[in-house]
């Protein structure tokens, strides 16, 4: 059965890395051990121009991944000079084990298979552990923004004032635009864990009592403090940096018109629109 597995698992990582050369039963010698070590599956591909390399390790236990078993494959990550690998499971694993990763120096994880007996790995996935690896530099900061959405306003940014700026069109009520300045808050201080404070604006309509129930073009914006989010969701960063299920569960997933409202009403101002073309970058 675990054979059948390794298949499902290989066509996923055939179809998450389109561009790559995966490797079945591979076998890479050590530049320490001095001798060939057995890779369930190996990952071959190309970043900036430099060569890199993944291992994937398949464990199919009746308990879960234990810290031992952590070790040895960092342990062997490190022999054949992978840079970065995934140990697979049919269980889980141990707290132990999950904080021996989290505090690697190597870009390593575990996946577990989900209900139904299968590799869960998804693009979504792979996308979102790039977090893992992000520092705070006004690179990575655009760059992050530029991934999220085409809408992200670069020309109106500004990396040293940490404000954000999105086009028109990216939130289209006033609603909306409550949801995606929390969200996009949250998300900055979940990919950048030394960022403090941030600034978002969002173009959006307005249409309520106050306009007669007519679209008016207005400016939503809120300066937020990483620790305002974590008192307001009564969530710590790190957790939901974590895990991308932890986001999806924890953060996105309680997600209602109620908390969204609630913290508007606490956070975001307006202005008229015109005053967005005086937002720039300099």
């Amino acid at each position: 059965m675990w054979k059948e597995y390794e298949k499902k698992l290989y066509e996923t990582l055939r179809q998450n890395y389109p561009d790559c050369e995966i490797e079945y039963n591979d076998s890479i010698y050590g530049i320490y051990s001095i001798t060939e070590r057995q890779i369930d599956f190996s990952i071959r591909g190309n970043l900036a121009g430099k060569r890199i390399l993944g291992i994937v390790d398949t464990k199919y236990y009746n308990k879960n991944i234990n810290v031992k078993i952590v070790e040895s494959f960092i342990g062997m990550t490190e022999d054949v000079n992978a840079n970065f690998g995934f140990i697979i499971t049919n269980k889980g694993y141990s707290k132990a084990a999950k904080n021996r990763v989290k505090h690697s120096n190597l870009k390593l994880d575990v996946l577990e298979l989900n209900e139904l007996n299968e590799i869960d790995i998804t693009i979504d996935y792979f996308f979102n552990q790039n977090i893992k690896g992000l520092q705070l530099s006004k690179y990575e900061f655009f760059r992050r923004w530029k991934q999220n959405t085409n809408f992200f306003d670069s020309t109106k940014s500004n990396y040293k004032k940490r404000i954000v700026c999105f086009k028109e069109g990216f939130a289209n009520t006033e609603y909306y635009a409550f949801k995606k300045i929390l969200e996009n808050s949250a998300r900055a201080f979940r990919d950048f864990n030394q960022l403090d404070y941030i600034k978002i604006y969002i173009p959006s309509n307005k249409n309520n009592q106050f306009t007669n129930y007519f679209d008016v073009k207005t400016l939503y914006f809120s300066t937020i403090k990483k620790t305002d989010i974590e008192d307001f969701t009564n969530t710590n960063i790190e957790y939901l940096r974590d895990d991308i299920k932890n986001w999806r569960n924890e953060f996105l997933g309680k997600l209602n018109k109620e908390r969204v409202m609630e913290f508007a009403s606490k956070f975001i101002q307006e202005k008229k629109y015109d005053e967005y073309k005086n937002i720039t970058c300099s």
